[in-house]
């Protein structure tokens, strides 16, 4: 199944837009990572977790995401697409772990009172993929039934435009330069008969 065939809101535009952010979070984190001062690959983690959130929590709402809601901005961070509760995780999106794949107290609730609803005991997540040094690599939807993935859909990587990141401070002013020389250098240029065959 794909994520849309669950819910008309889980849409691919939707799905990128917060892979997106998820990606500039740990894009953030990784550019601030500094193992000169003790920086780790937890704190590397914890730091790519923590700025992932704030750019969903910033985004929420706003225009362009107005389809986008914080539930529960604790450490078990749980977002909603229209009306479908979220949770994002780092790792291997085929495996999620049991605290992953365990449903948070909203969403059990859904589970215990969702009759009527055919797919309420499926959980919604988003998978992140990273290389050995902690740079975003995929996302992943991941729609768990009874804490097993049953899909696992790859947010494909060039649907996936970060967001330009303003800088601070001004840029220094360029310099000319001359225009190029155009041409066979001298020592390039050979007589027909200097050529060796």
């Amino acid at each position: 199944m794909l994520p849309w065939d669950y819910d008309a809101e889980l849409t691919a535009d939707r799905l990128t837009k917060i892979a997106s952010l998820l990606a500039v979070g740990r894009r953030d984190a990784v550019e601030r990572h500094d193992p000169s001062i003790g920086d780790n690959r937890w704190t590397l983690g914890v730091c790519a977790y923590s700025f992932a959130r704030h750019r969903i929590a910033e985004a929420a709402g706003t225009a362009g995401f107005e389809w986008l809601s914080v539930v529960d901005s604790g450490a078990r961070f749980v977002f909603k697409i229209g009306a479908r509760p979220m949770r994002f995780w780092r790792g291997n999106p085929h495996h999620p772990g049991p605290r992953v794949s365990c449903p948070t107290p909203m969403e059990q609730l859904r589970l215990d009172f969702g009759a009527g609803d055919d797919r309420a005991d499926v959980l919604f997540r988003i998978g992140v993929i990273e290389d050995d040094e902690g740079v975003f690599v995929q996302a992943c939807f991941v729609a768990l039934l009874n804490r097993e993935p049953e899909t696992v859909w790859p947010i494909p990587l060039d649907r996936v435009a970060l967001p330009l990141v303003a800088v601070d401070h001004e840029r220094s002013e360029g310099r000319e330069l001359p225009p190029p020389s155009v041409g066979l250098h001298e020592d390039a240029v050979e007589a027909p008969h200097e050529r060796q065959a």
